[in-house]
């Protein structure tokens, strides 16, 4: 739109500012001419009001009235081309233009008021198509980002490229920036450049922060606002599929747990979901205080592109990469008081069922000691010597019998059996098969499998101690038989 301003720096209009100089930066949208008493009853906000003064007040009490009612209206401007027998401007009514902030500009009778509006609707014409021309070439940018078929920080960088501006989406809660075209590549930093944050609507919780390389890039507020608009949806199409991934996962992961399927099995679809290399299972009880909750964290900034399975219980249930990244974008957006706990490494072996009992057994731990994150078989039981309470008992034999109860449970190796006949009679191969009644090179497959999963040679003397302190504990607090 036109400004107060562009009419008084044009000399061939022949305007002259006389009150509200701090109001000269007022748009308007369209002229009004109306010379009767009450013209705030005929105008729209953003109008030009110009009159002749005939319907102006004769004393200084009732042009300031007169002025106060104009100005409500939220008219731009008022030009007055004074009749001879039209009253006299007071003082009045000038300090009051001054004092709301309301121009007032003077011309010439003579001033043809048609020369005038036609002059100032072609100038807003001329405005209105220039913006039609930007909005066309802001959409056109937008459509030539979907085509090329890149993430959301491609396509800032795209848009930023079209419309010599830097852009970047920044997380409401926490001041972090999401996604962004790279503002740190321009020779000034993005600090010495005119900023603008302007909030997103929708569940995102953001704001679009404008670096403006060029003074005259984007400036409408409509255009802006357009952007802004395509950036809603944008962001609200990636939750959409947030949401998506969780459920799909959900259901992933509980066919795992029910054991449906197996890890063998599924892990192309884990491979392209992101989920490879090195796996852990993460048990969280969340804070009652944070940005997220269980039900949305997938949506948490840290976790951009992060693929995690999650299933909420009794406690939140995740499985997700080995990152240290990961877990503390989680418990950051959870709330500080979050407690983690985390399991050994996945492995097809011992299934994903040992590995969240893992996790939440840490989990357990780590409200006991009050630490905020702890890693399975990491916490100091104090079992060294010999189990001092029935839950330090159970924390031994959770750790390396369990695994066996476990894979027992599942196949006829009796790996539990075959432990305890091992250690009693003191390491001997020859008569532990004979009391088993299986072939020593059965016995010898058993034993290796003890040593993977419980991470425990029982034919070394550190495994040897530890395997039998945990049977100890379990016979003297009747956990096992």
């Amino acid at each position: 739109m036109i400004k107060v301003r562009e009419l008084t720096a044009s000399l061939s209009l022949g305007l002259q500012l006389i009150a509200g100089k701090k109001g000269e930066e007022r748009q308007i949208t369209w002229v009004h001419t109306v010379d009767l008493p009450d013209p705030w009853r005929w105008i729209s906000p953003g109008n030009l009001v110009m009159t002749t003064g005939a319907g102006l007040p004769v004393t200084a009490s009732h042009q300031t009235e007169w002025l106060e009612k104009l100005a409500l209206s939220n008219a731009s401007a008022l030009v007055i081309a004074r009749h001879p027998s039209a009253p006299e401007i007071t003082p009045a009514l000038l300090e009051t233009a001054d004092r709301l902030m309301f121009p007032v500009l003077e011309t010439g009778f003579e001033q043809e008021f048609v020369k005038l509006s036609r002059a100032i609707i072609e100038g807003i014409l001329q405005v209105q198509q220039g913006q039609y021309t930007a909005g066309e070439q802001l959409f056109q940018a937008y459509a030539k980002t979907l085509r090329e078929d890149v993430d959301l920080d491609g396509r800032l960088r795209l848009l930023a490229a079209s419309l010599k501006i830097d852009l970047e989406i920044e997380d409401a809660l926490s001041g972090t920036i999401r996604f962004s075209s790279h503002p740190s590549t321009l020779s000034a930093s993005p600090s010495a450049l005119p900023m603008e944050r302007v909030p997103l609507a929708g569940r995102s919780r953001t704001h679009l922060i404008l670096y403006r390389t060029d003074a005259n890039s984007l400036k409408d507020p409509l255009l802006v606002r357009s952007l802004t608009g395509l950036l809603e949806i944008e962001l609200e199409r990636l939750m959409i599929e947030r949401d998506q991934q969780r459920r799909e996962g959900s259901a992933l992961l509980d066919s795992l747990l029910r054991g449906e399927t197996s890890l063998a099995l599924i892990s192309p679809i884990l491979q392209q979901r992101g989920l490879y290399g090195t796996l852990v299972c993460l048990a969280l009880e969340p804070a009652e205080q944070g940005d997220w909750n269980a039900d949305n964290i997938h949506h948490a900034p840290g976790l951009k592109g992060a693929s995690l399975l999650i299933k909420h219980d009794e406690r939140l249930l995740i499985l997700c990469p080995d990152t240290p990244e990961i877990a503390l974008a989680i418990r950051k957006g959870l709330g500080a008081k979050t407690v983690c706990g985390m399991s050994s490494p996945v492995n097809s072996a011992t299934g994903l069922a040992e590995s969240f009992r893992q996790a939440r057994l840490a989990c357990s731990q780590a409200k006991e000691l009050h630490k905020s994150v702890l890693r399975y078989g990491e916490a100091d039981t104090g079992l060294a010597v010999y189990p001092t309470s029935l839950s330090a008992a159970r924390a031994i034999v959770d750790r390396y019998l369990s695994p066996l109860i476990e894979h027992d449970r599942h196949s006829d190796a009796n790996l539990l059996v075959t432990l305890v006949k091992f250690l009693e009679n003191d390491g001997s191969w020859k008569s532990t098969s004979y009391e088993l009644h299986i072939h020593r090179q059965t016995l010898v497959y058993r034993l290796k499998l003890i040593t993977k999963l419980t991470g425990l040679s029982p034919t070394s003397t550190a495994g040897t101690a530890l395997l039998w302190l945990a049977l100890e504990a379990g016979r003297s607090t009747k956990l096992l038989p």
